[in-house]
């Protein structure tokens, strides 16, 4: 097989999907994007360094004559009469697995509304029973027979909106933050259970409170925006008794998942696996400073810490990024990975990232679990500068997304050969530039909407750090495992994380060995305590006892 062929055409395709057309004019690229397409920054990165390999490619064939396939890998609906048993997807049957093992709480998503005003509670349970009538996904359970798991798409007609009167709750937030805390975590049955459950708590006949909770294995960050789109076109709809304007879909969860087993088997996946089995072979368990004994199996108790990176730190960030040929994410993720160095000791540093996974124009409308792991893997040492980290960190990333659709589980099964049931294989920690398309505001007619604080007592590693661009500036949090550390070290790691981002800026030809992550407060504290020359000594030794 030519890869090399292979490899363009993927890229090619993956541009199409993504709303960019890529022509050769007189031995030119010319990419063509639409103004109101938003491009992931890091597909644009790809297409850049890739540039020579397309050109070759388009130079050498009669362009006019061959076109990128519609159909080239395309998923295409099934029939499903011709088929016994759906399989999982292979992200699907990592978290079944979990949820045989240990439960899965942690996997829960939830959202929690404050409602004020004259709701229709018909038109919103006929919205939520239409989005559970066009997303097989939120409908599907998961059996077993065998030892083989398998999906069976359930009807739509047994879902109900749950409602509860709250009015004990009106005059008391906390018993109602217990509450809806209590509701959201009470465990999935994936054997049994509707994937996306609603409840409605009457605080008095013009104020509600909305509870929702989906379970990760039927979607992800980016099924959000289309949920919230759909509920709030079903509910206009409904309230106004006129049909909903929403686009049919092309295909469903399920056939994505058969797609996926049928195309990644055999030499595509031999071939995409090496990779990562090169890339990861030996990888080293991160070996973080702890506050606590780490157990001897890892659990999922956890908190958040939120911060905030300033406008002009986060504009600074930016302006280098774009200076240096790197995305924003690799500029993070460098000085991610050189704190994670100063911190462990260690020159091996894994992390995960997560990438939508989303390039295909099929399941662009789909709610699902299409969102992948990669393992970004780097080997560091004291004498490199900044800038050369950075170019590393740029081509392992490079690398990682042109290997992107090969399933994290997959790689596990191929890399791990041992499993510690204290850590979890191939990284322990995440780096996660959500970019995630932006969120619709949810109206629900002439009814106001505020969300509600969740409390996070859930962590799926030991460390991960979250940023999103805003208009303020960068936003951050840290999910992290209580049993490891306490909040005020993930406090002292976020000062740490935000110094060293101010010194790569300011000085990024320096050797990361010394580059400066203290805050100016405890440099000052080093500075004097080092500095002084008086010491209390007990009175009764003599200086030769001393």
């Amino acid at each position: 097989m030519e890869y090399v062929s292979t490899k363009a055409i993927d890229l090619l395709y993956l541009a199409k999907q993504n709303g960019i057309e890529i022509i050769l004019e007189e031995e030119q690229l010319q990419l063509k994007i639409p103004h109101n397409v938003n491009i992931d920054e890091g597909l644009l990165q790809l297409i850049k360094e890739n540039k020579k390999l397309i050109i070759e490619f388009l130079s050498n064939r009669n362009w006019k004559s061959i076109k990128v396939n519609k159909n080239y890998n395309r998923i295409n609906r099934s029939d499903r009469n011709l088929i016994e048993r759906l399989p999982l997807s292979f992200a699907q049957e990592r978290l079944w697995f979990i949820d045989q093992l240990e439960g899965s709480v942690q996997y829960h998503v939830p959202a929690v509304l404050r409602l004020k005003g004259a709701l229709d509670k018909e038109a919103l349970s006929s919205a939520f029973q239409t989005i559970i009538e066009r997303h097989e996904v939120l409908r599907t359970i998961f059996l077993e027979e065998e030892g083989q798991s398998y999906q069976y798409i359930q009807a739509a007609d047994g879902w109900k909106l749950t409602v509860l009167d709250g009015a004990r709750f009106k005059q008391d937030a906390e018993s109602l933050q217990h509450y809806t805390q209590a509701l959201i975590s009470r465990p999935f049955d994936l054997s049994r259970d509707y994937l996306l459950r609603a409840y409605l708590l009457e605080l008095d006949i013009e104020e509600h409170i909305l509870v929702v909770t989906l379970h990760h294995i039927a979607s992800d960050a980016w099924s959000t925006p289309i949920l919230v789109r759909e509920l709030r076109e079903l509910y206009s709809a409904y309230s106004e008794n006129r049909p909903a304007q929403l686009p049919s879909l092309e295909i469903q969860y399920a056939d994505y998942a058969l797609w996926q087993r049928n195309y990644l088997q055999g030499e595509v996946l031999e071939h995409k696996l090496s990779y990562w089995k090169e890339k990861l072979e030996g990888v080293e368990a991160l070996q973080l400073p702890t506050d606590y004994p780490r157990p001897a199996v890892q659990n999922t108790k956890g908190a958040f810490v939120n911060f905030n990176i300033d406008p002009t730190l986060s504009e600074q960030l930016n302006t280098f990024s774009q200076r240096q040929g790197v995305t924003l994410f690799m500029t993070l993720l460098a000085a991610y990975k050189i704190l994670l160095y100063r911190y462990s000791g260690q020159s091996d540093i894994s992390v995960g990232t997560s990438v939508a996974n989303r390039s295909r124009k099929e399941v662009e409308g789909l709610i699902g679990f299409f969102v992948n792991t990669l393992a970004l893997r780097d080997q560091l040492t004291g004498e490199q500068s900044f800038t050369e980290v950075l170019q590393q960190v740029k081509q392992t990333t490079l690398s990682a997304y042109e290997h992107q659709e090969v399933p994290f589980e997959k790689v596990v099964e191929e890399v791990v050969r041992e499993r510690d049931l204290s850590r979890s294989p191939l990284f322990q920690v995440m780096l996660v530039l959500r970019n995630t398309p932006e969120v619709p505001r949810l109206q629900l007619g002439e009814v106001e909407l505020t969300g509600e604080v969740i409390e996070h007592s859930t962590a799926k590693f030991e460390l991960t750090f979250f940023l999103t661009e805003t208009p303020q500036g960068l936003q951050g949090a840290v999910s992290y495992r209580t049993d490891l550390f306490s909040a005020a070290s993930i406090e002292r790691m976020i000062a740490h994380f935000n110094q060293l981002l101010h010194s790569v800026i300011e000085q990024p030809q320096l050797p990361i060995s010394v580059l400066q992550y203290l805050t100016p407060l405890e440099q000052q504290q080093l500075l004097h305590g080092f500095n002084s020359c008086e010491v209390a000594y007990p009175k009764h030794h003599t200086l030769v006892s001393l």
